[in-house]
């Protein structure tokens, strides 16, 4: 169906999305309940009745994609209830932050991160920051004793799920600076497993990040459409919180 494809933009519809998938149960096996959350979700946000059937589709295809090629049975239908946070708030102390300092702190990491990626920092407009870094994570689950985080994302991308393929992904994770967020939230996430976790390892536990754009999502073209994955290399996660927190990081 190209439903999901016309289905409205911008942030009401984003938020409404974001809401069903936090209160959604993956592995909900009576259809009819989640039909009724979203009927009643669609109502709280103001948009037609008639979006139920496409947003229940949109789900299912969701729940039932491989989210890895290398992550045999990864699929969020898999995970239950217990083996995830959804909205998951992160809060840490910042050190004196400005854009030159996020400059040479990604040129020392070049190796591990994409070309170019220093410079475009440098270029950023922000104001000097200090004091906390706080935000939410959309999702946070653990499969098979590994840890991953999930953004979902609803960009329209184009009107057909090949518009939705990997080179087009990188482009659109680059241009709205979704690359930084993703390692903002990777170390927030090291520092929520190390407290967690007695014999917390990076390498061990952590499976690294899923931005899932929900309009390219279905399992007949699987994870190479609408999913852009990727793990940060421990050493660009050590040199990031090193540098943005502080205080030693021996794992």
């Amino acid at each position: 169906s190209a439903g999901i494809f016309a289905f409205p933009r911008g942030a009401r519809a984003g938020t409404l999305l974001h809401e069903i998938l936090e209160v959604s149960d993956f592995q909900e096996a009576d259809s009819r309940k989640r039909e009724d959350l979203v009927q009643i979700k669609l109502q709280e946000h103001g948009f037609a009745c008639y979006w139920k059937e496409t947003i229940c589709e949109t789900l299912e295809k969701l729940i039932r994609t491989p989210l890895h090629l290398e992550i045999p049975g990864l699929r969020l239908s898999e995970i239950a209830r217990t083996d995830r946070v959804s909205e998951l708030a992160f809060y840490y102390p910042l050190k004196s932050i400005d854009r030159e300092i996020l400059k040479r702190l990604f040129s020392a990491a070049r190796a591990h991160v994409p070309d170019g990626f220093p410079e475009w920092i440098g270029s950023l407009q922000f104001q000097p920051a200090k004091g906390f870094l706080k935000g939410f994570i959309d999702l946070l689950f653990c499969f098979r004793e590994r840890f991953y985080l999930a953004d979902w994302k609803s960009n329209h991308l184009g009107n057909r799920i090949a518009d939705y393929g990997q080179i087009a992904l990188g482009e659109v994770m680059r241009d709205e600076f979704y690359i930084l967020q993703y390692l903002l939230y990777s170390v927030a996430v090291h520092q929520y497993l190390k407290r967690r976790i007695p014999d917390y390892d990076y390498d061990r536990h952590f499976g690294g990040v899923f931005y899932i754009f929900l309009r390219g999502v279905d399992p007949g073209y699987g994870p190479e459409y609408g999913i852009f994955h990727d793990r940060p290399d421990k050493a660009l996660i050590a040199l990031l919180t090193e540098g943005l927190i502080g205080g030693q990081d021996g794992r």
